[in-house]
Order: structure tokens, then C-alpha cells, then sequence
């Protein structure tokens, strides 16, 4: 008798499986394999694992995004730490409530929405996504009749649980857009979930995933349940990669039963801080672009490269990056000291274009969204509204760009140089479109590679539902790419 077995992840929740997975194969106990979850005995069973298997890894011509999504929870600290010793339902409620503006804003039809728990979490997620006017069904372990609409079109959005991380074929067609509301509790169930859209077969060619992450912060020092729930997931990934992979953890496994308590003693040790009001004393380096090593280095460390500030700053509301650049402006300005050093080697730089073309109506009266270094400003004799998170010098108006205040019909063009970042940049469009003048111009640069197919065809639609009407057709050059538009 000969056995063949397949498995997709022999590592879920503990090393027992993958040695029970040994057993049934090879008809052989294996009592020297320790299943504690303890580097070694991972690489143990890697051993057996690789005697009697292969390792097959498909490689998809999708790409898959996984986005974090920092939301602020302000006035959340007494609610969470009234929760009672082992109360996870509790917490996960009252985080969600304060996710779901995000989950609505991100949710379009075709969405996936995931959450370990269904009780008062599926109803309060249902709830808030049919006042938008989305049609909404469920999967979970007691209701399943969702699932055949959703892959009908019957609805725009499926809610569900672990339910239906396993044994769920057919999403793919439909479905690109994952929003985690809750987490898995290990990686095995993370990949799970991530296989109903991220699979072979997919219509598209590229899956999103979005994890919104609730975070409490004072100054720099901060608490987040969301944050310590993923760290989890790669505590279970750090094992799972070394019993399937041989892959040596870098860092000590932490016990995951500790997670929940301590989270509890992280947020009473956070909130005593903050009602001591405790200080400390931070020399603050002068801040200036660019940054000067030495402090480019040590940025670097805190907020990371250029692309993983870009992917942050992308993936946040602005109200939220508004606020972690005033509580800590080193990151705009490492933001702009590598933006800086990354267009010394353009061909073209998207500011410098719309200058010249700004030269020639120098009567014209224009607000730079996103200024930056307000280069713009500098080169052009217009009167330039500068606007930023942050001020590089005293001519810049210090805003949200969905909330700049200046008043109505002011400008005479609204320029968007690479700073339509964030998820909701649709609102920087209204907000140009006010202070905009009837039969004033938008200008618009963008990186190409951000809009592609159905996602430029996004923006376009971004652009005209705020009240300007496209001028000609979009135009692609270097490696960027033009909008021209009017106030109509």
C-alpha cells in the first residue's frame, strides 16, 4: 500500500500536526519529535518532513499588496482597560467600533471582510456597510447562504470568519479586495484566509489586502492591541517557516498565551504614563532638508525607507498622517530628504514641468497641494498657496489637504505634484474643486505605475465626481503620468 498526502500548511496551530501528518503517511510513531513549540524540535520535524515530502511553491502572475492602516483611537484608553482578565471578544468589539469609518471607507463592491468573531462584530460591520448602501451577506460557522451570491454578484460584500479560510473555492473569480477587520490567531489561518483571494486563477492582477490598526499614541510612545495581534502572527510564522522551510528564527520565540495579558499590562503601564504625564527629554535634532547623515540614519531606523513611508503614508487617512507628522515632523523631513535624493536621477520632475507652464499666465493664482520643499512656489513669479503637513518655511500653510481653509474660488489652478497619497485622496479633489474657480485647471502628475487599468480608471472617476471634466486624455511620460482638468 503506498500513501500520498497533500497539505497545504502542516504547520496551523501546532507541531502536532505536521507529526501526525508523518504518522498517517509513513505508518511509523515518532516519539523523538518533541512538539513543543520550540526552535528545535521545528527543525526536527523539517528533517522528517523533507525524507518523506516534497515542497511545492506556486508562483502567481499576481501581485499581492498588503497594506497596514493606522487609525488613531484617541478617546479609547478607559473603555479598554475596563475590559475584564481574558475578555478578547470585549476588546475586539470596541477596536472595531472604532475601525469602521475605515472598513467603510475602504469597502467597494467586491469586497471581502474578515473577522475571528462573529458575535457583535458581523452586525456592527453589516450594520455600518448598508447605511452606505452596500448589499451584504455573511459566512460563518452557523450562516453559509452568502457565499453563492457573492460569487453571483448578488452582493457586494461577504463578511466572514474562519469559516472560510478552508475548503472555500471560486472567491477569486470575483474578489480582489481583502480587509482584515480581525485577525487570524496564527499565520497557518492568515495564509489560509489570504488563499481565497490570492490563488490560482484569479481574474486579476492584483490582490489588495488592507489590515486597519488601531493605535494608541502618546508623542512617541504608543500601544496598539492590532499591532501585538499581528506580532503573533509572525511569532506562529517564525515556527511555521521552520518546520516547513528549515528556516532559522532570527529572534527568541515568545510564549503567544502571554499575548493577552501582556497587552493588559502594556496598556496600564501606557495609560499611567500618560495621566502622570510623564517627560522626557528628547534633544531634537535641527530639522532641514535634507537631513544630515548622522540623522538620516537614525530616522531611518524609526519610520524606515522610502518605499515603506510611501506605502505607510498610502495606506493611512490624511487625518491620521497629519497627526504622526506634528507629533513627529523627523519623518516628513526624512520623507523629503530621500524624495530629494530619489528625483536627482529623473529625467523629468513633474514640479519643474508644470513651472514652465505656469510661467506663461503668471496673473494665474495657485495652490500647491502636498508642496513639499515649495520648490514650486520658488520657481514661478505666481502668487503660490503652499499647502503641507508640515512647513519647510514660513510661506506654507501648515493643513490637512482635505481641510485646507482657505476660501471658496480662490485659485486659479490646483496642482497635484506626486501628493495624491493616501486612502482618501478623493477628498483633496473636493477640497481643490472649492477653492477652485469656474473654468480653472487641475493638474495632476502621478507615478505610472500606480495607475494601471482599473485603477486609473479610478482616479478619472475620482476626478470628474468632484466637479472638474477631463481635458484631452491622460498622457504617459518617463515614468509619469499627466491629468489636465477643468472646473466645470
Amino acid at each position: 500500500m503506498r500513501v500520498l498526502a497533500m497539505s497545504a500548511t502542516p504547520v496551523i496551530n501546532s507541531l502536532d500536526e505536521a507529526v501526525s501528518l508523518l504518522e498517517m503517511v509513513t505508518g511509523h510513531e515518532y516519539p523523538d519529535l518533541n512538539t513543543r513549540p520550540k526552535v528545535s524540535s521545528a527543525l526536527a520535524i523539517h528533517e522528517q518532513l523533507v525524507i518523506h515530502g516534497v515542497r511545492y511553491v506556486p508562483r502567481y502572475e499576481m501581485e499581492l499588496h498588503e497594506r497596514c492602516v493606522e487609525i488613531v483611537g484617541l478617546d479609547l484608553a478607559e473603555r479598554l482597560q475596563s475590559v475584564g482578565k481574558g475578555q478578547v471578544l470585549a476588546i475586539e468589539t470596541i477596536l472595531t467600533e472604532a475601525k469602521l469609518d475605515t472598513i467603510a471607507e475602504l469597502t467597494k463592491p467586491g469586497t471581502l471582510i474578515y473577522s475571528q468573531f462573529v458575535d457583535t462584530i458581523f452586525p456592527m460591520i453589516r450594520d455600518r456597510l448598508i447605511r452606505k448602501g452596500f448589499r451584504v451577506a455573511a459566512f460563518n460557522g452557523e450562516e453559509k447562504s452568502g457565499l453563492e451570491p457573492f460569487k453571483k454578484r448578488e452582493v457586494d460584500v461577504l463578511i466572514g470568519s474562519s469559516a472560510l479560510g478552508t475548503g472555500v473555492d471560486g472567491l477569486q473569480y470575483v474578489c480582489n479586495r481583502l480587509i482584515v477587520a480581525g485577525l487570524p490567531w496564527t499565520s497557518a489561518g492568515y495564509e489560509q484566509l489570504l488563499g481565497r483571494v490570492y490563488r490560482q486563477g484569479s481574474a486579476f492582477h492584483d490582490v489588495e489586502v488592507f489590515i486597519p490598526q488601531v493605535v494608541l499614541r502618546n508623542g512617541t510612545d504608543e500601544w496598539s492591541w492590532d499591532r501585538q495581534r499581528l506580532a503573533r502572527i509572525h511569532y506562529k510564522k517564525t515556527l511555521a517557516d521552520a518546520a516547513v522551510d528549515g528556516v532559522v528564527p532570527e529572534a527568541k520565540l515568545a510564549s503567544p498565551e502571554l499575548l493577552l495579558e501582556e497587552a493588559r499590562k502594556a496598556l496600564a503601564a501606557w495609560i499611567e504614563r500618560l495621566t502622570k504625564g510623564e517627560l522626557r527629554e528628547v534633544p531634537r535634532p535641527i530639522l532641514k532638508v535634507p537631513l544630515p547623515p548622522e540623522s538620516v540614519n537614525d530616522a531611518t531606523k524609526r519610520f524606515g525607507d522610502f518605499s515603506a513611508m510611501n506605502a505607510r503614508i498610502n495606506s493611512s487617512r490624511s487625518q491620521t498622517t497629519h497627526l504622526r507628522f506634528q507629533q513627529s515632523p523627523e519623518e516628513w523631513f526624512l520623507y523629503h530628504t530621500l524624495y530629494r535624493e530619489a528625483r536627482s536621477t529623473w529625467p523629468e520632475v513633474p514640479f519643474k514641468v508644470f513651472a514652465e507652464w505656469l510661467k506663461r499666465r503668471p496673473d494665474w493664482i495657485v495652490g500647491d497641494f502636498g508642496c513639499g520643499e515649495a520648490e514650486l512656489a520658488r520657481l514661478v513669479p505666481n502668487k503660490v498657496y503652499s499647502f503641507d503637513h508640515v512647513a519647510v518655511n514660513e510661506s506654507v500653510v501648515v493643513c490637512d489637504m482635505a481641510a485646507t481653509g482657505l476660501t471658496e474660488n480662490t485659485l486659479d489652478v490646483a496642482v497635484f505634484s506626486l501628493s495624491l497619497m493616501g486612502f482618501n485622496y478623493e477628498d483633496y479633489l473636493h477640497e481643490a474643486c472649492r477653492l477652485v474657480r469656474y473654468g480653472g485647471w487641475l493638474k495632476i502628475a502621478e507615478p505610472a505605475t500606480r495607475w494601471r487599468e482599473g485603477n486609473l480608471n479610478e482616479l478619472l472617476s475620482a476626478i470628474t465626481s468632484s466637479g472638474f471634466s477631463m481635458v484631452g486624455k491622460p498622457t504617459y511620460r518617463d515614468r509619469f503620468i499627466y491629468l489636465d482638468a477643468i472646473k466645470s
